[in-house]
C-alpha cells in the first residue's frame, strides 16, 4: 500500500538499490580486505616454497577479481528469479560442515538486525505483491544477500572462496542493522504500511445509513518534531566541547585501531549522542552533511598509518571542537587554508616524522587551547596553527605553562598507581625465575608499558589482559627452555603478533617493537643451538647385583650420566635418591638430581627388576623418608590419585624443580599417569611439556622445592594430609 507520494515499486526498488549498494559496497571491500591480511598472514608464517606461492597467487587473484565479483553480484540481486534463490545452503557452499556453520552465523545476523530487519522483510512482501514483475521476493533481505553472494563466489579459486564465506557473516551481514532502519524511514516515507489492511475488520469502519461521518485521528508514522539545524547543533555541542576540556571523553566518537574511522559510523554516533530517539531521517539535510563531512574531514588523518597512534588519539579529542566550528562557521569546509584545518594537518605531519612523534608533550599542551579558541575566540586559532608548524619545523617553542586541571591530575594519579600495580604483577610472575638479557629487555620496554596502557583503556578483566599474561608466561618459560625447537618459537611470535595487534586499540610503538623482534631473534637463536647439541651418551641401568657404596669412594653409587629417556626407577634407585636428600637446608645433592630430575620417563617403558633385600648403602636408614618410595606402589594408591585429580582440576600453576642450577619451570599438573607412575605437566594451552616420577614430584612437594605459584592454604592442608596418610601406609607395610 503506498499512499503519500505517486511513486511507482520501480523507483521505490531503484532508491532501496541505491542505498543498500552502497552499504553492500563498503561491506565487500572490507571482506576482501580481510581476506587479503589472512592469507598474507598465512603466506608471512609458510615455511613451504609452493604453499606460499599459492598464497601470493591467492592474494593477486583476490584483488584482480574484487570489482568484477562486487558488479555480477549487485546485477545478481536483483534478477527476479533464479535457481539459487531455493537452492540448499549444503548445495550452494559444497560442504555440510561449512553450511551448518554459515546458517548459524545468519540466525545470527537476524537477531542482530531484529525488529528492523522483520519490518523491511514485511514491507518488502508487501511490494512484491504489489509488482511482482520489478519487485523481487525477498530483495535486499538477509537470506536473499547470502544466496545471491554464494551464488557468485562459485566462479572463485577455493582458496578465496571459502574465506570470503567464513568471514562474510563479521564483515558484511553483521554491520547492515544501520541500513535496514535507513530503508525502513525511507519506506514509510514513500507510504508502503503492510498489512493495514488486512488487520483492520472491513465491517468496523461501516458508518450508518443517516449517521454523520466522523473524523478520524491521524496516527503519525514517525515523530513530528525534527532535528536540530546548524545553529542549535553548535548550541547542543557547547557544553560537550568544554566536558571534552576538562577530561570527558564519553561524547567523543572512538576508534578500535587503524582505519578503523569512517564517517557514517561518527555520524551515527553524534546523532545518537545528541537525538538518541529520533530517526535519522528526521535530522535536517544541512545538520546531517556538516556531520558527515567533518567526519570524513577526519577520517583521512585518523585512518592514516604513517601516524604515531598516541598522535591520532590526540586529532581524536578534537571532533567535538571541529564539529562545533564548522556548524557555525560554513568556511571550515570550503576554505582549505582554514586555520583549524591547517591545525590538523600540523599535528599529522608532527605525528608522522620520525624526529617529532616520540615528543608528545609539546602537542598534548597546545589541545586544550585549541578547544577553547574555538569555543571563545577563533581569531587566536591563527597564532596556535603558527606555533604548531614551528614545532613541526623543529624549532624550541616556549609556551606557557598549562593550567593542570583536576582531570589532568587524577589522570597522573591513575598511571601512576597503574604502573605500579603492573610492576608487582611482573615481579610476581618473575618471581625466582633466572631472567636473561633479551627477556628483562622485553619485559621493561614491551610488557611494562603495554600492560600499563590496557589496564587504563580496557581493565583486567578483558580479553586482551588474559592475552597479555599467557604470552607472559610463555616468554619466561620459553628463554630457559633447554628443548625449545623452531615451531615453539613460531608459535609464540603468531601469539605474540595477536595478542599486540588483533585484540587492542593500539599496538605496539617502534621501539616496543624492535624490543619484541630482539627477543623472537634470540628465541630463534636458542632454538639452533638446541638442534645442534650432541645427543647424550646412554647410561646401563642400575645392576640388581650393584654393591652397595662404601664410605671410601668418591661417588656416591646410584649417581649416573643423565639421559634422554630412560625407563621408570626401580626401588632401589628410588630409595638411593630419598636418602641423598639431606633434611636441613632442602637443598639437593648431585647424585639424586642425576637420578630422577635429568631423566624424561617412557610411556611405556616396562619395570625394573627388584632389588635383592640386602642391597642397600653404607648409610644409616635412619635417614630415609617413612614414604613409600615405589612409583608403580604410590601411583595406585587411592589417596594420591584424588590429591592430584585435585591438583589437576584446580588449574593451578606450579614452579616446577628440574635440577640444581636449572630454572623452576612454571607448569600445571594435567594428570597422573597410573600405568607408569609418572605426573604429566603441562603449558597454560594443556600441551604436555615435562614428566617426572610420582615419587619424585612428591618428594619435590613435601621438600619445597616445586612449590604453588600463588600460596593457596587449601592445598597446603591437603598436602599436610597427604604426607601424613603416606606414612601411615608405610608403617603399615
Amino acid at each position: 500500500m503506498m499512499n503519500r507520494f505517486q511513486t511507482s515499486p520501480a523507483q521505490v526498488r531503484n532508491e532501496l538499490a541505491r542505498l543498500m549498494g552502497a552499504a553492500l559496497h563498503e561491506g565487500v571491500k572490507r571482506l576482501f580486505a580481510q581476506v587479503e591480511r589472512r592469507l598474507f598472514d598465512q603466506a608471512s608464517t609458510e615455511t613451504d616454497n609452493d604453499r606460499r606461492a599459492e598464497a601470493f597467487e591467492a592474494i593477486a587473484q583476490s584483488r584482480s577479481e574484487q570489482e568484477d565479483f562486487y558488479r555480477a553480484f549487485a546485477q545478481t540481486l536483483l534478477e527476479p528469479a533464479a535457481d539459487w534463490q531455493q537452492t540448499e545452503w549444503h548445495q550452494l557452499i559444497g560442504d555440510r560442515t561449512r553450511a551448518l556453520a554459515f546458517e548459524d552465523k545468519l540466525a545470527e545476523a537476524g537477531q542482530r538486525c531484529g525488529i528492523e530487519h522483520t519490518q523491511f522483510e514485511a514491507r518488502i512482501g508487501q511490494l512484491h505483491g504489489d509488482d511482482p514483475e520489478n519487485v523481487p521476493a525477498g530483495l535486499f533481505t538477509l537470506e536473499s544477500i547470502s544466496r545471491a553472494f554464494l551464488a557468485r563466489t562459485r566462479d572463485l579459486p577455493a582458496a578465496v572462496r571459502h574465506r570470503l564465506i567464513a568471514h562474510w557473516a563479521d564483515q558484511v551481514l553483521f554491520r547492515l542493522t544501520p541500513i535496514y532502519s535507513v530503508l525502513n524511514d525511507y519506506l514509510i516515507q514513500v507510504g508502503v504500511l503492510p498489512g493495514i489492511k488486512r488487520l483492520r475488520d472491513p465491517l468496523a469502519d461501516a458508518v450508518p445509513l443517516g449517521a454523520p461521518p466522523t473524523a478520524q485521528p491521524t496516527v503519525p508514522d514517525v515523530p513530528q518534531h525534527a532535528g536540530p539545524s546548524p545553529d542549535a547543533l553548535a548550541d547542543r555541542l557547547v557544553p560537550l566541547v568544554r566536558a571534552s576540556i576538562d577530561g570527558d571523553d564519553q561524547y567523543q566518537f572512538r576508534f578500535e585501531r587503524d582505519q578503523d574511522w569512517r564517517a557514517e559510523d561518527f555520524a551515527a554516533f553524534i546523532q545518537d549522542r545528541l537525538e538518541p530517539t529520533l530517526p535519522a531521517a528526521n535530522w535536517p539535510t544541512r545538520s546531517r552533511e556538516v556531520i558527515r563531512l567533518v567526519g570524513m574531514t577526519l577520517s583521512d588523518v585518523l585512518n592514516d598509518g604513517l601516524i604515531d597512534p598516541r598522535h591520532r588519539r590526540q586529532i581524536a579529542t578534537l571532533q567535538l571542537a571541529v564539529l562545533l566550528l564548522a556548524s557555525r562557521d560554513r568556511h571550515f569546509l570550503s576554505d582549505a587554508d582554514h586555520p583549524l584545518r591547517r591545525i590538523l594537518n600540523l599535528l599529522a605531519l608532527i605525528g608522522s616524522d620520525p624526529d617529532l612523534k616520540p615528543d608528545i608533550e609539546s602537542t598534548a599542551s597546545i589541545l586544550g587551547p585549541i578547544q577553547q579558541a574555538v569555543l571563545d575566540n577563533p581569531a587566536e586559532l591563527d597564532a596556535l596553527a603558527e606555533r604548531l608548524r614551528d614545532i613541526s619545523r623543529g624549532k624550541p617553542v616556549e609556551s606557557p605553562e598549562p593550567a593542570v586541571t583536576p582531570a589532568h591530575e587524577r589522570l597522573a594519579q591513575i598511571e601512576e598507581r597503574c604502573r605500579l600495580r603492573v610492576s608487582k604483577i611482573l615481579a610476581g610472575h618473575v618471581n625466582d625465575t633466572p631472567v636473561r638479557a633479551p627477556t628483562s629487555a622485553l619485559l621493561d620496554e614491551v610488557f611494562q608499558p603495554f600492560m600499563v596502557r590496557t589496564m587504563i583503556n580496557q581493565g583486567r578483566q578483558s580479553a586482551p589482559w588474559a592475552g597479555i599474561i599467557g604470552l607472559l608466561q610463555d616468554a619466561l618459560t620459553l628463554q630457559l627452555d633447554p628443548t625449545l625447537g623452531p615451531d615453539d618459537v613460531k608459535a609464540f611470535a603468531r601469539e605474540a603478533s595477536r595478542v599486540f595487534n588483533d585484540t587492542t586499540s593500539d599496538g605496539l610503538l617502534g621501539e616496543e617493537q624492535q624490543a619484541l623482534d630482539a627477543f623472537i631473534e634470540y628465541l630463534d637463536h636458542q632454538s639452533r643451538d638446541s638442534l645442534d647439541l650432541p645427543e647424550p651418551p646412554r647410561s646401563t641401568p642400575v645392576a640388581a647385583e650393584q654393591p652397595p657404596t662404601s664410605a671410601n669412594d668418591d661417588k656416591p653409587a646410584a649417581q649416573s650420566e643423565p639421559v634422554d629417556t630412560l625407563t621408570i626407577p626401580s626401588p632401589v634407585a628410588e630409595t638411593d635418591t630419598a636418602s641423598a636428600h639431606p633434611s636441613t637446608d632442602g637443598t639437593r645433592d648431585d647424585s639424586a638430581d642425576n637420578t630422577t630430575d635429568h631423566v624424561r620417563v617412557a610411556p611405556d617403558a616396562p619395570d625394573a627388576p627388584d632389588a635383592p633385600e640386602d642391597a642397600g648403602t653404607s648409610e644409616p636408614a635412619a635417614t630415609a623418608s617413612h614414604i613409600p618410595t615405589d612409583g608403580l606402589l604410590l601411583a595406585s594408591l587411592a589417596v594420591v590419585q584424588t590429591f592430584f585429580d585435585q591438583q589437576s582440576a584446580s588449574e593451578e600453576w606450579f614452579e616446577v624443580y628440574t635440577g640444581p642450577g636449572r630454572a623452576l619451570r612454571r607448569l600445571k599438573i594435567r594428570d597422573l599417569d597410573t600405568d607408569n607412575g609418572v605426573i604429566n605437566f603441562a603449558n597454560r594451552t594443556g600441551q604436555a611439556k615435562l614428566s617426572l616420577p610420582v615419587g619424585q614430584v612428591l618428594d619435590d612437594l613435601f621438600a619445597d622445592r616445586t612449590r604453588l605459584v600463588f600460596g593457596n592454604p587449601r592445598f597446603a592442608r591437603s598436602l599436610v594430609e597427604l604426607r601424613g596418610q603416606l606414612e601411615e601406609h608405610r608403617d603399615e607395610h
